[in-house]
């Protein structure tokens, strides 16, 4: 079969480096590239062991794999008969295994010629890398990797079989591929870039902007004068390996793949996403840091958490199991189904949003499960409904329901309130519903004190906060990148977002808002006494 490679991917399969960070946009082609390195290391490098390493055990599975096993096949390679995934080849099937072959083939990917990979993933129960020794790494979506747990765990495994590798060049590799990191998700994986000598991170940023310029262009003559000034700057930007360390260092967006996409892929993905995700997404745009934050001492590492799924459930399912396309709460290692959860809503016309959090009390912590969010034509009553399919597996039906003032609104053309439909909505699935808002909301000031005292974490009786980072992105990046004004009254969050057409809705200040609802119907006396907020059951 003919094979039409990208410029990105001819750079990484001609460079041959020992270790290369791929920083690639949607579209771009990293699932394919990754069945290449595969294909590379089977025929160059048989009876050898690699990893794929994922931050979850879920992730690879309904991330990783899915994409990848499409490109092997298209590759020309057959699954069950040159290679087998989770389990042993059967007996009759002539096969070899690696010089260092697992006992348990539950969490490893086995070629014909003995070529293996583990699946190893960061979280508790997924694919260990204890006590391997492998002959290179391949890094998926690696801006969700903890840096400390691959340092620690991982690299000390990249060892050993020199005398039966070492003419090839990309033996003990590490090689990364990821999507642009929002906010400061992942600044490790930037710095990989900080060994070349020219500001090419400027360069990329011009040429990012005449692309966007060029796209939104109304006549052909502006799109052709555009096209020239980008082409100008995109040359400028060469990638190319480290000289003394073989590293290689690449950023790609959209237009490096152009001839597999075509324009009308780009226009379609323009009017597709908000500004914001079509940036870092599509354009692969660098984050920048928000000046003059709302929530200053938010610290995704110090509040944050990964790798919470349950793999034991997860370890029940093929890699083809119809249940991985759908996620519900049975999938999450962090909720506890015997305990109620506590839910905050934020009703609008661009966006109905909420937040779930369970409260330990034995570790005085919140835990933040789960975000959900509808956009029209979807409303309010959605919302409610895919909460109740999410959890509708959770044993203890019981949900401590805060809202602000604006729940007590009556929806048109009826006569309960937004709250009171939810709530319906919850107890018809057999919910019990204590709704526990009532009155005004604090000030701004009040939310930003109170917000600033748990955060900083200085005082041993505050109760502590933590986000699934994977199950809350947006609560979190919708916090992360909440600005701050100064008003009347104090310091307040700047909500020019919820109006702006370019930030996507669920990135603006409104899931945000349901993060300040469950903290201050919890812990608002903890800075003072305020009587808006009044929770019986905590």
């Amino acid at each position: 079969m003919k094979l039409n490679f990208n410029k990105p991917q001819l750079r990484l399969i001609l460079s041959q480096p020992k270790e290369a960070v791929n920083i690639w946009a949607r579209g771009t082609g990293k699932s394919y590239n990754i069945a290449w390195l595969m294909h590379l290391v089977q025929s160059n490098m048989p009876r050898s062991a690699w990893s794929i390493v994922g931050q979850s055990y879920k992730q690879i599975l309904t991330r990783t794999l899915p994409g990848t096993l499409s490109a092997l096949a298209k590759l020309g390679y057959e699954r069950d008969k040159d290679f087998w995934v989770k389990r042993r080849p059967p007996a009759k099937i002539s096969h070899e295994l690696p010089y260092e072959a697992p006992l348990d083939f539950e969490h490893f990917i086995l070629f014909r010629n003995g070529t293996g990979f583990h699946l190893v993933s960061q979280d508790p129960n997924g694919g260990s890398s204890r006590g391997l020794n492998i002959d290179g790494i391949i890094a998926d979506e690696s801006l969700l990797l903890d840096k400390k747990k691959l340092d620690e765990e991982l690299m000390p495994t990249n060892r050993g079989n020199l005398e039966y590798f070492r003419g090839v060049p990309f033996h003990h590799g590490i090689f990364h591929f990821s999507s642009m990191p929002y906010g400061q998700q992942a600044p490790w994986l930037l710095e990989y870039g900080n060994y070349y000598d020219y500001d090419f991170t400027s360069l990329r940023k011009e040429a990012v902007e005449i692309q966007i310029s060029l796209i939104d262009a109304e006549t052909k003559e502006q799109k052709k004068k555009l096209w020239r000034e980008a082409k100008a700057v995109r040359k400028q930007i060469n990638f190319e390996k480290h000289k003394k360390t073989g590293l290689l260092y690449a950023e790609a967006d959209v237009f490096d793949n152009l001839d597999n996409l075509g324009l009308k892929y780009i226009y379609q993905q323009r009017r597709d996403l908000d500004d914001l995700r079509f940036r870092t997404e599509v354009m692969n745009e660098r984050p920048s840091k928000i000046q003059g934050a709302f929530y200053p001492h938010l610290d995704r590492h110090k509040h944050g958490y990964r790798n919470a799924a349950d793999n034991s459930y997860l370890k029940s399912m093929e890699v083809t199991d119809q249940r991985l396309k759908s996620e519900d709460s049975r999938m999450d290692g962090d909720v506890d189904k015997y305990q109620p959860l506590r839910i905050a809503v934020d009703w609008g016309s661009r966006i109905n949003c909420m937040t779930i959090c369970q409260m330990d009390k034995e570790l005085n912590t919140l835990r933040f499960l789960k975000n959900l969010f509808v956009k029209p034509p979807e409303i309010l009553t959605h919302l409610a409904r895919r909460f109740c399919e999410y959890y509708r597996y959770h044993h203890h039906k019981e949900v401590f329901f805060a809202y602000d003032h604006t729940g007590n609104s009556r929806m048109a053309n009826s006569q309960q309130t937004y709250a009171e439909e939810f709530s319906k909505i919850l107890r018809k699935e057999g919910w019990t519903v204590h709704q526990v808002t009532r009155g005004a909301a604090p000030s701004h000031q009040q939310k930003y004190l109170l917000w600033s005292k748990i955060l900083q974490e200085r005082e041993p009786t505050m109760p502590k906060i933590r986000f699934n980072l994977d199950n809350c992105h947006e609560a979190f990046v919708s916090m992360e990148m909440a600005p701050s004004k100064d008003g009347r009254s104090g310091i307040e969050k700047n909500k020019q977002s919820e109006r702006n057409p370019g930030i996507a809705a669920e990135k603006a200040t409104d899931l945000s808002d349901t993060a300040d609802i469950q903290a201050c119907s919890l812990f608002m006396d903890k800075l003072y006494t305020l009587s808006s907020f009044v929770d019986a059951h905590y």
